[in-house]
């Protein structure tokens, strides 16, 4: 299966994820500590100077669950991280990259509404990466082209594609798939 097969695969696949999934889930505090053991952050909040931050951990080292999807509530754009075994629809998807790639791919959640933040600045990566729009609506800034990403749709960006979410036009949910470098 080439990449472009690959991409049609998972816009064809429907995840039906709710916004009250995904505070249920941000309830169980124990399930989220500062980082992974490699030293990735679980959950990070982009504020309005565009950077990420984890000020909504307590002392023991586990998120500080009301004060967190306060955050969500009051606007601003939350990035869960590491989510291939958040919600069975999501397995699904991570199974099929992970077959394709035979490797562990990481995804994340990208979970706002738009009112205080949206996106990090205008920025690329050194890795393709597959965006798929769960619910909601989002307007999108490709290479400078502007797009909207809703409903189920699926964006390819190849490496180094310039890339930032302008405008969140409804509760959004949307996950990235961090791709490794393929031979096409």
């Amino acid at each position: 299966m080439k990449i472009k097969s690959l991409v049609r695969t998972i816009s064809d696949m429907d995840v039906n994820i709710k916004e009250q999934d995904i505070l249920d889930r941000l309830g169980d505090r124990f399930r989220w500590p500062k980082t992974y053991p490699w030293g990735q952050p679980t959950i990070e909040v982009i504020k309005e100077d565009t950077k990420s931050y984890q000020d909504f951990f307590l002392e023991d080292g586990f998120i500080d669950s009301d004060k967190c999807i306060k955050y969500y509530q009051d606007g601003y754009t939350l990035i869960i991280s590491n989510i291939g075994w958040f919600h069975k629809e999501i397995i699904k998807i991570k199974n099929e990259l992970d077959n394709f790639f035979n490797l562990s791919i990481s995804c994340n959640l990208y979970f706002g509404t738009g009112i205080k933040s949206t996106s990090f600045y205008p920025h690329a990566h050194a890795y393709d990466v597959i965006v798929k729009n769960i619910y909601g609506s989002s307007v999108w800034s490709l290479n400078n082209k502007e797009t909207t990403l809703d409903r189920q749709k699926v964006f390819y960006l190849s490496k180094g594609t310039k890339h930032v979410v302008t405008k969140i036009t409804d509760k959004k949910l949307s996950m990235t798939c961090n791709l490794p470098h393929t031979k096409e």
